[in-house]
């Protein structure tokens, strides 16, 4: 065998070697001597997380018919190169804006407008920081000067309460060095500077994420797309990216049910987060902090803690619903919060350029929310509600048109002056078996998607202006109106009546004429005797319940509301619900409000602070009075040359109103003493003047009276009702004695249509109420719209429904005054119903100020009617065709 020398082994050590060393070497240099420039390299990169969002769920109707959802768009963004921080790239960026907004603009788009800076009505410039609390002012003002690089001659480390704005800079300083500062041609407009200040603006505040876009215009056409693209070259920062935008189909309608969005992420309180839904294990860890870090920030008007929304996920741009299901239901809506974030880790140099993606996961959207709400019924509901306010004003104008060619003393509206007419109204259906609703019609409307494209001046003032005064398009009057009932309440005086023993159930009463009343002192008041509404008496005697139903006889339940006294009225009218919010899942809901001396005037009310609060009273009236009284405490302080002192005149005129508890009997010499006191006027020169009779009769207009509680009795004096409540009140009488919350959606769920959350009906209140009471009050219902009974809605409905449905269904009318020194045109008109009579389905409310006459609304319940009844009948068993008869 031939061997291997052993010179070679050893050659081969000594190269292996000799490379070892050199690696070794060069290991020692890259440590040694460029270990500092390498370290330095690694810790100018680092990761940072890029966050996505899901898309907003969607509102559906009862049959899964979408009423709102979010569809892809394309929006225009600007990102400037963290790397580019000169002069000339200043102006480079600006004229890249300049050229976009004008593309954006052309094509019907518009960009962002959040500048700080604005002009007063004046012209001046000024700032507006879009908050409210002066806390949230300072911490936006002090981030601003902050990130727009403007030096602040004030001590900060004062507390931010003893932080001195007089000595910030100014908005027109700010102003005008921002447009030099980012080269804005001196010959732009202030309308178009700001433009380019807004987008510029929100680059600097989030300068901490320079390496994310901020998007300056939302939902641009395809057009504008197309254009920035062919001009990209031209627009260095300019790109367009692909993303959502929520769309209203059905645009006017329903639009106070489904709601709008806006973009107003900002520190709010626990109530308003928990009115969006959210419960305090969502919002607990979001607490807003003053500028220290440490000091919670706090509510001026209410000392409560405020919650900062940028903590739980949203940005500034999120869009959050502020109306409607849109925003009660904004917590399963949404897919803006941290729970349903996704993310982009990337990494980044030390100017904030992306140097690659590390790791992704894809966001989570929000759920869709199911409403009990039929949309073509609710289509139907809006066209009758429409058709019935046009059909009315009409005939009032007519009417007063031909009142005005009488001769003067037979002219009905002569000594009036604008005489309002029909122009707004609401209809509720609900259903009386679980207090869903069916549909709710709020007249005149507005389209939800006007908001996210920005309102044109002609649709701000339609929203907002002076004519939308009387007509209110934004309120939902369903559940936030508050009107006088009028007889359509008497219902329930006639069932607390019977039921408190107050009256007999077949007990009959006679219609007198004139119904007098007794005072405290037991004397008949004939002054102002209210009257039943028909000419002949004789025509209303032996009323019991359900004859006085049909005729709506006010003497009837003048006289049950008498002997019952308002104490039970007003227990019964809260049994009933009329009191209460229905606890209906939109915005805006109010509650009613029946009599008594603390729902006229409460003397016990105060604010925290001790004193009487006149401004929180549950009417106006107090407040009128209140004023009064001041004015004429001045006017005897100035009459005996004494110096005026506004707060002793305060205290004093408050001391006065709350001796009105219910009774001014032998109270003379308390006011006297108050004046005193309060005053400085001795008692003697008091005696000697008129004053105490003054100032009674003014505290004599806040007290509590019996001619009060018979008109109560009838729905008037003080009365306010919501037509929700109506719903809600009229459907326990369709289904005997359960009064239900009501409810309007139906349940939450995955896009794939897996329950997430069912909602289940509230029981409010079980009536105890005998059978008896039930079916006599029905049978006047009854009355009121069949023909052989004449009843006071027999003849408001077409031939051909009355030969069809008008057999299937018990209402009332109702006819509500505004004031007595108005015209009838200007009654509140209302009609409630339910059918069928056995086992009843549907409830209906219509409710139209400045509607005339309750029998003159009834004309729209027949469409809705008709296409329900009409709807049953074709998926009744017997219609319906047997599969094996359907043609192949």
């Amino acid at each position: 065998m031939k061997r291997f020398p052993y010179s070679r082994y050893i050659l081969l050590t000594l190269v292996m070697l000799a490379l070892m060393s050199a690696l070794i070497v060069r290991l020692g240099e890259l440590t040694l001597a460029q270990g500092e420039s390498l370290s330095t390299e690694a810790a100018e990169r680092a990761q940072s997380t890029i966050i996505s969002k899901g898309k907003r769920g969607r509102i559906l109707d009862r049959n899964g018919v979408v009423l709102a959802y979010s569809e892809a768009c394309y929006n225009v963004e600007f990102l400037r190169d963290p790397e580019k921080r000169t002069s000339n790239d200043s102006a480079l960026y600006t004229e890249s804006l300049i050229r976009a907004i004008e593309i954006i603009e052309a094509g019907g788009g518009k960009t962002i407008d959040t500048s700080y800076i604005q002009k007063d009505e004046a012209g001046n410039l000024v700032f507006n920081f879009r908050v409210e609390s002066e806390s949230a002012i300072k911490a936006r003002y002090k981030n601003f000067c902050n990130a727009m690089g403007f030096s602040i001659n004030d001590d900060l480390t004062k507390p931010q309460s003893q932080w001195d704005l007089s000595k910030w800079p100014t908005a027109e300083f700010c102003y005008n060095f921002l447009r030099r500062s980012w080269c804005i041609p001196e010959e732009m407009s202030f309308e178009d500077a700001v433009k380019i200040i807004s987008i510029r603006q929100e680059v600097n505040l989030n300068n901490y994420r320079a390496y994310e876009p901020i998007t300056i215009a939302t939902d641009v056409s395809m057009d504008v797309v197309a254009r920035l693209s062919l001009h990209a070259a031209e627009l260095p920062g300019i790109q367009t990216s692909q993303s959502t935008t929520r769309v209203y189909p059905y645009r006017e309608t329903a639009a106070h049910i489904v709601g709008y969005l806006s973009a107003n992420a900002n520190s709010v309180s626990a109530n308003y987060l928990k009115n969006l839904g959210y419960t305090e294990t969502d919002y607990q860890d979001a607490v807003a902090y003053e500028a220290d870090g440490v000091t919670p920030l706090k509510d001026e008007a209410t000392g409560n803690t405020l919650y900062n929304m940028l903590k739980m996920g949203y940005s500034y741009t999120d869009y959050i619903g502020v109306s409607g299901i849109e925003a009660t239901m904004e917590a399963y809506l949404t897919g803006a919060t941290t729970a349903h974030h996704g993310e982009k880790v990337v990494e980044i140099n030390k100017n904030g350029s992306i140097i690659r993606e590390i790791s992704s996961t894809m966001p989570t959207d929000g759920r869709d929310v199911m409403l009990t709400l039929d949309i073509e019924l609710q289509k139907v509901t809006e066209k009758a509600l429409a058709d019935l306010i046009a059909d009315l004003a009409q005939a009032e104008q007519l009417k007063i048109e031909e009142d005005a060619l009488l001769p003067e003393e037979e002219q009905e509206y002569g000594s009036y002056t604008n005489i309002k007419t029909a122009t707004a109204g609401t209809i509720v259906v609900m259903n009386p078996q679980d207090g869903t609703v069916l549909s709710m019609a709020s007249s005149p409307s507005f389209d939800p998607n006007w908001f996210l494209q920005g309102l044109t001046d002609e649709q701000f003032e339609y929203l907002f202006g002076e004519s939308s005064k009387d007509s209110t398009p934004m309120r939902n009057k369903a559940v936030s109106a508050k009107l006088a009932p009028g007889s359509i309440f008497k219902m329930v005086t006639g069932i607390a009546g019977i039921s408190e023993g107050a009256i007999g159930l077949t007990e009959t009463v006679n219609d007198l004429g004139p119904y007098y009343v007794h005072d405290e002192n037991g004397n008949e008041v004939k002054t102002g005797a209210p009257r039943c509404w028909t000419r002949h008496p004789q025509n209303h005697h032996d009323q019991d319940i359900t004859q006085a139903l049909k005729n709506s006889c006010n003497y009837y339940f003048f006289t049950v509301a008498e002997r019952l006294g308002i104490e039970k009225l007003n227990d019964w009218s809260g049994y009933f619900g009329l009191t209460s919010p229905t606890n209906i899942e939109l915005t805006g809901e109010t509650a009613g409000i029946v009599g008594g001396q603390a729902v006229l005037f409460d003397c016990e009310l105060t604010k925290p602070d001790g004193t009487l609060d006149v401004t929180g009273q549950k009417t106006s009236l107090p407040t009128l009075i209140y004023n009064k009284l001041c004015i004429r405490l001045r006017e005897y302080v100035a009459g005996r040359a004494m110096e005026i002192d506004e707060a002793a005149i305060t205290r004093c005129a408050m001391r006065l109103m709350q001796l009105q508890d219910g009774g001014l009997t032998n109270k003379g010499p308390q006011v006297r003493s108050i004046m005193s006191e309060e005053l400085g006027i001795p008692e003697g020169v008091t005696s000697t003047q008129t004053w105490v009779n003054e100032i009674m009769s003014y505290l004599t207009e806040i007290q509590w009276k019996a001619t009060l509680t018979i008109r109560s009795g009838m729905g008037q004096g003080v009365t306010l009702v919501t037509p929700i409540e109506i719903a809600r009140y009229v459907s326990s009488i369709a289904n005997e004695g359960t009064v239900y919350d009501a409810r309007i959606v139906d349940k939450i769920q995955t896009d794939e249509g897996e329950t997430v959350r069912q909602f289940e009906s509230n029981i409010f209140n079980e009536l105890n109420v005998t059978p008896e009471v039930w079916s006599a009050v029905k049978q006047g219902m009854t009355a009121v719209v069949s023909p052989e009974d004449t009843g006071t809605a027999e003849g408001a409905f077409s031939e051909e429904f009355a030969t069809t449905y008008q057999d299937r269904i018990a209402g009332k009318t109702g006819s509500a005054q505004v004031s007595n020194d108005r015209p009838d045109i200007e009654n509140t008109g209302w009609f409630v119903c339910y059918g069928p009579r056995e086992n009843p389905e549907i409830v209906v409310v219509i409710c139209i100020p400045n509607g005339w006459a309750g029998s003159r609304t009834a004309p729209a319940a027949e469409d809705i009617l008709t296409y329900y009844f009409d709807k049953q009948e074709k998926a009744a068993p017997e219609n319906l065709v047997a599969i094996n008869e359907i043609a192949p």
